[in-house]
């Protein structure tokens, strides 16, 4: 069935925030393949005080790793990574604590496998109090990546052959945005993911594209309760070296349960639940995903008196269990500050808000 444009791309309203994640591949040396994986929060409207700084509009992550995996494995070989932008830095209410600090556990994750089963090991090294949550949405990205380049490789023995150090295999772009429409009472989510892979070059060292995969996810929330009004999304996926102009395949009827669920806890579970370990929806999978995360910035973006706007934060404060990152847990002194609502800080989420940040990991 062939999805309605109305229903999948009428967004309208003020813009908020984008959340972009990329994930490139390309040939390293020998049997290994290359990645660079990046994250990057962009609010675009907003002012709040925050645990003694303000929060203002502008870019609010830019968090990128770079390494390479086993193409015969995917076992992970080598991670590096940057962090121009972070959330927290050190400063007197963090006494001194940054979000960069638990970085070096991710040397853990070397000799890990990348793909469904990676999961656990993410958890274990850098989950929850251990690490980042940004950073940890960017790794299960590359998972999933990794993933689906398997699924592909086994569908085309011939991919990964006389492919030259440095040429490009395949990259994957997944952007969330969010705005404010004329209703003030909602907030409309678009989700939009791209899949290509490359095919070898031509003699003249060109680029060509081999597949072009595509997910379009829209929905609206109640921003009182961060709960789902409707959920559409369509999919397409089109195939190399010539490209038809294909129609949209509706997937409303797939994500048509979420209409009535929360995303302050227990959406995340939901999706894996009803999608995870089939390929055929592992994309629709990776963009429904990003619709907790991306909200729990939506109220920063609507706050503009310095205060958390009431209209887009569960109320209420959080049990004192693990938090959902290294700045954030139980003991840390940025929690302390927060908690006291000192230095214009402010309570915690509930705990539903925090679970869906940490479900994956």
């Amino acid at each position: 069935m062939t999805a309605s444009i109305a229903t999948t791309t009428g967004i309208s309203g003020e813009p908020l925030h984008t959340r972009c994640l990329a994930v490139t591949f390309a040939q390293g040396e020998g049997p290994s393949i290359e990645f660079r994986a990046d994250i990057f929060d962009l609010r675009k409207s907003g002012l709040m005080a925050l645990a003694g700084r303000i929060a203002s509009a502008g870019i609010i992550h830019k968090m990128e790793l770079h390494g390479a995996f086993s193409a015969a494995t995917d076992q992970l070989e080598r991670i590096e990574w940057a962090q121009s932008h972070v959330m927290h830095e050190a400063n007197e209410s963090t006494r001194g604590e940054c979000c960069r600090d638990p970085m070096g556990r991710l040397k853990g994750l070397v000799g890990a496998k990348l793909g469904q089963a990676f999961t656990s090991d993410l958890k274990r090294h850098f989950g929850g109090p251990l690490g980042c949550t940004h950073v940890n949405t960017l790794f299960q990205e590359l998972s999933a990546f990794v993933a689906r380049l398997r699924v592909l490789t086994s569908e085309r023995p011939g991919f990964l052959e006389a492919r030259a150090p440095g040429e490009r295999l395949a990259r994957r772009s997944l952007f969330f945005d969010a705005f404010l429409p004329d209703d003030p009472a909602t907030t409309q989510l678009s989700v939009r993911l791209a899949d290509v892979f490359f095919a070898a070059r031509d003699e003249h060292g060109g680029e060509g594209l081999l597949a072009h995969d595509e997910v379009r996810v829209v929905a609206e929330v109640e921003l009182e309760r961060w709960r789902l009004r409707s959920v559409h999304a369509r999919e397409r996926c089109r195939q190399g070296p010539e490209f038809d102009d294909l129609p949209w395949q509706s997937r409303n009827e797939a994500v048509a349960e979420l209409a009535g669920q929360a995303l302050s806890g227990g959406v995340t579970r939901f999706c894996l639940e009803r999608f995870a370990g089939r390929n055929a929806d592992a994309r629709l999978l990776s963009a429904l995903l990003c619709l907790a995360p991306g909200m729990t910035q939506v109220g920063a973006a609507l706050s503009d008196t310095l205060t958390p706007s009431a209209r887009a934060r569960l109320g209420g404060l959080a049990s004192m269990g693990p938090g959902p990152c290294y700045m954030l847990r139980a003991e840390g002194p940025l929690v302390a500050t927060l908690v006291a609502g000192g230095l214009g800080g402010a309570p915690r989420e509930s705990d539903g808000a925090r679970r869906d940040e940490t479900e994956r990991s």
